[in-house]
């Protein structure tokens, strides 16, 4: 009874140590597996139960308690065979996962291609089955590697172009990464796989296509993902002879600098090219980062040139190949329903009641509408400007401080304003108004509202009287309850300073 109990104290302790131990060395597998994201496989796993099995089968076989397994010495050494196996599998694996992608590729830095990963594996591999095959099975190993002459060189013959294509993946390991954007073999997509034989690319038509190794290493390798992501992009730009080249090159680079995805450091360059026949072609430079939004940042670099262009009255010309005669479109229309559009803006304007409707229109006829993308600069901090900006559609963010890219203090809506002192004193811009969407103002100049003023200087007071009650409705209600009196001498006051700084401006005397 003794002896029994002593043999299932040991069969239960072998089992015990075998599974913790098995549990022990999944967890580990497991654990790093989901730290670096990545799926445990199905094989990885059908290989532990499978061992797990096996080694209780021993296990079994070897105690005398267990009559029912009894296995012949053939099928005991080829199952302790297949379970010593199974786990130099499983250490080999998780070196591979511990030493090699945890500690030197991830902590270290050491780029070392997935395909030698793999190469060392399957070298363990065979390094243990012919240790196993010797000290297990008791087979001399020496035979078995001594293949005769004649039939390696009719294996390697055969499998030459696996073989090429095998040492090629290694050396583009040091080349391409999967998920870098390259060009290889006349084909531009992302790297999603590189395996044993071939280089999978990804299109951005997101058709698939893929190539053998030793084709990619014999062509020109194009990697925009390397030696860092940072990419020049160049598109041509063509204008007409009627602005200063300075001038639209500096229109250029403001517009490039205000699309998303393109790099402020370094910033976007412009260049003259050629001087052809009615345009002269520039050459505008900018950097991204995002490779795969390449088209679109193009594209959206394009559109806020062609908006930038319209601002600031420069044609793109275009030559007439054919003449066609086509109906021409209602300008009379066209033009007056704009011109209806402006007045309605202009009379919702405060300042601007004191004018008639006469005086109104000779305005109207003098204001423009201009459209601003997203990220593009209104008007900025500090700077010297004349022009009043009345928001018909979209929306502003206003911003303080030196750093265009800093926070929004404010927001501007439809139906708002900004630059009515700039356009009425002179005074410099007092924050950066950028704008958030596509945003349509309505631009009113000093030379637009010059006319009416200059006929009629007490329209400077009257125009002082109201942005000076505006001020004044700006201050706080606590100095309005501790100063009843004062707002109106102040009124008084800031409505004779503003009204002489306008004539002032204008350039008009008091009648």
């Amino acid at each position: 009874m003794d002896e029994e109990i002593k043999l299932l104290h040991g069969l239960l302790l072998n089992l015990g140590v075998t599974l913790t131990l098995a549990a022990v060395l999944f967890g580990v597998y497991y654990f790093m597996s989901r730290k670096r994201a990545k799926k445990v496989p199905g094989y990885f796993f059908a290989t532990y139960v499978i061992t797990l099995s096996l080694y209780v089968l021993l296990i079994l076989n070897e105690s005398d308690l267990v009559e029912a397994v009894d296995l012949w010495e053939g099928a005991y050494l080829w199952t302790k065979f297949a379970a010593y196996l199974g786990t130099a599998f499983y250490l080999l694996k998780a070196a591979d996962l511990l030493l090699v992608e945890d500690y030197l590729v991830a902590k270290k830095g050491i780029h070392i291609p997935e395909l030698l990963r793999l190469l060392l594996v399957i070298s363990g591999l065979v390094a243990s089955v012919l240790v196993f095959l010797r000290t297990v099975m008791g087979i001399n190993v020496v035979a078995l590697v001594a293949i005769p002459t004649a039939a390696t060189a009719v294996i390697g013959f055969a499998l030459q172009d696996t073989l090429k294509r095998f040492f090629a993946g290694l050396m583009l390991g040091k080349l391409i990464r999967v998920g870098d954007w390259v060009c290889v073999a006349g084909k531009e997509g992302r790297v999603v796989k590189v395996d044993l034989g071939h280089v999978t690319v990804l299109t951005r038509d997101d058709d698939q296509v893929t190539i053998p190794n030793n084709v990619v290493v014999q062509q020109d390798i194009l990697n925009y993902s390397k030696p860092t992501t940072k990419h020049a992009r160049t598109t041509l730009v063509e204008a007409g002879y009627g602005v200063p080249p300075t001038q639209i090159q500096a229109v250029l680079i403001e517009a490039a600098k205000a699309v998303p995805g393109v790099l402020p450091d370094p910033g976007p360059e412009a260049f003259v090219v050629a001087f052809k026949d009615s345009t002269i072609q520039y050459r505008l430079r900018f950097w991204i980062k995002e490779y795969a939004r390449m088209p679109d940042i193009e594209g959206q670099v394009l559109a806020y040139v062609w908006y930038a262009f319209q601002r600031h009255g420069i044609e793109i010309p275009y030559p007439q190949r054919t003449l066609r005669m086509t109906k021409a479109p209602d300008e009379t229309s066209l033009q007056a329903s704009k011109r209806e559009r402006i007045l309605n803006a202009l009379r919702r304007i405060e300042f601007l009641s004191v004018l008639s409707q006469e005086e109104l229109e000779v305005v109207a006829q003098e204001t423009k509408l201009q459209v601003y993308l997203p990220g593009e600069v209104v008007v900025r901090q500090g700077d010297v400007g004349t022009e009043f900006f009345f928001i018909l559609d979209g929306q502003a963010d206003v911003r303080k401080g030196e750093e265009e890219a800093g926070s929004a203090v404010a927001a501007l809506s439809p139906m708002q304003f900004f630059g009515e002192m700039a356009l009425l004193t002179g005074e410099p811009r007092s924050a950066t108004i950028v704008a958030k969407t596509r945003l349509e103002v309505l631009v009113l100049s000093k030379e637009a509202l010059a006319r009416p003023i200059m006929a009629n200087p007490v329209l400077a007071e009257r125009i002082g009287g109201i942005m000076a009650e505006r001020k004044v409705e700006m201050a706080t209600h606590q100095e309005r309850a501790a100063h009843r009196g004062e707002p109106d001498r102040d009124l008084a006051a800031q409505t004779k300073t503003l009204g002489s700084r306008i004539r002032k401006f204008f350039g008009a005397t008091s009648q």
